[in-house]
């Protein structure tokens, strides 16, 4: 910011320094011009003084970031699983959040972020943690502890998650994980590879969740590939038995020159329990197509299949597609009206349809 100076013209000196205290008689008297000058710098010295304390932050070195999103959606929706066929007030997973980082020294960097979801499909409410962390980025790399997002959803699910739902990508909703709790994070990012190890930090609780992955990014095309190994059950009998969920995934990206978008998924998903007979093998797919009409309008499309490995009515296999079309108007506001379609192997049809607003917001100082 330009620092404010007093400089007076000849003509007004007098009345200025009249209302100031001034005597005018001083610039009758050149023996005075010295003491003159050195008020006029004291005044110089004390705006700059205030000016100083009003911008500068309260924290040296240190970048704060408020940013959010509203998403109402207006929804029809038509479970022929349970007959039901009405209209409801929707929420696409509304957020708000902090993000503050502090230099500390040359490639180091004190980090933290707190997001928050705002639930509009209910009573407006706000306070469920979504993430919630701090850490250290440095020259090897960021180490961050909380609840996160897991590399599975970095550099897999990301990469799908275009549509304005919930849900979204509709495949991998099924599997997750979204956000992990206790998770201790490593990440490096090195020319064109991100490397990404976590594990889930629980104390003596029988929970556990390892997931690694190396994403690579060049130009338009990102390719990425994630292990996930957690702890998961079944019901065997009337009694749960204890195992784990291993999935290997893997995620392909690519912008066209043209402004057409494709993207696919594919994880598979091994489930191994305690007691034999019960293991099992599944997978999720998750496809994404978005293509600009025009500066202001888009179209996505969508499919997926979900599919949890049982081979018996508890299965809750799925597969489905999305029509999306999209209205930006600005950089920061977009409209949308989707159809959203499930077709169950053991229950009815899913289907909805929605009128949405989704609205963006961020501020750095």
């Amino acid at each position: 910011m330009m620092k404010k100076r007093i400089t007076l013209p000849l003509s007004l000196t007098a009345l200025s320094l009249a209302a100031m205290g001034f005597s005018t008689s001083a610039l009758a008297d050149h023996s005075h011009s010295h003491t003159l000058e050195k008020k006029i710098e004291t005044l110089n010295k004390r705006i700059e003084q205030l000016e100083g304390k009003k911008s500068a932050s309260k924290f040296k070195n240190t970048k704060f970031t408020l940013y959010g999103t509203v998403r109402p959606t207006l929804q029809y929706k038509a479970d022929n699983s349970k007959g039901d066929k009405d209209w409801d007030l929707g929420d696409a997973l509304s957020h708000m959040g902090v993000s503050a980082e502090t230099d500390l020294f040359d490639g180091w960097t004190a980090i933290a972020k707190g997001e928050w979801s705002i639930d509009l499909s209910n009573n407006g409410d706000f306070g469920k943690a979504r993430q919630v962390y701090a850490g250290v980025a440095t020259p090897f790399g960021t180490f961050a502890f909380g609840k996160q997002r897991p590399a599975e959803y970095t550099l897999i699910a990301e990469y799908l998650d275009i549509f304005n739902h919930a849900s979204s990508p509709f495949a991998f909703d099924s599997n997750g994980p979204f956000f992990v709790n206790n998770f201790a994070t490593y990440k490096l990012v090195a020319n064109d590879f991100t490397i990404m190890a976590a594990a889930q930090v629980d104390g003596d609780k029988d929970t556990h969740l390892i997931n690694t992955g190396v994403g690579y990014d060049t130009d338009n095309l990102h390719i990425g590939v994630a292990y996930l190994n957690q702890n998961d059950s079944t019901n065997a009998n009337g009694t749960e038995v204890m195992g784990d969920k291993k999935t290997m995934a893997a995620t392909v990206a690519y912008t066209f020159g043209n402004g057409l978008y494709l993207a696919a998924s594919y994880a598979d998903i091994d489930y191994e329990f305690d007691v034999k007979g019960y293991d099992r093998s599944g997978g999720t797919l998750d496809t994404a197509l978005a293509y600009p009409l025009n500066d202001e309008y888009k179209i996505k499309l969508g499919y997926f299949d979900f599919d949890d490995g049982k081979k018996d009515p508890s299965s809750q296999n799925y597969t489905g597609y999305n029509t999306t079309l999209e209205w930006n108007p600005a950089n920061n506001v977009r409209l949308h009206l989707e159809y959203l379609t499930r077709d169950y192997d053991n229950l009815g049809d899913d289907k909805i349809l929605a009128l949405g607003v989704r609205y963006d917001f961020k501020l750095t100082w």
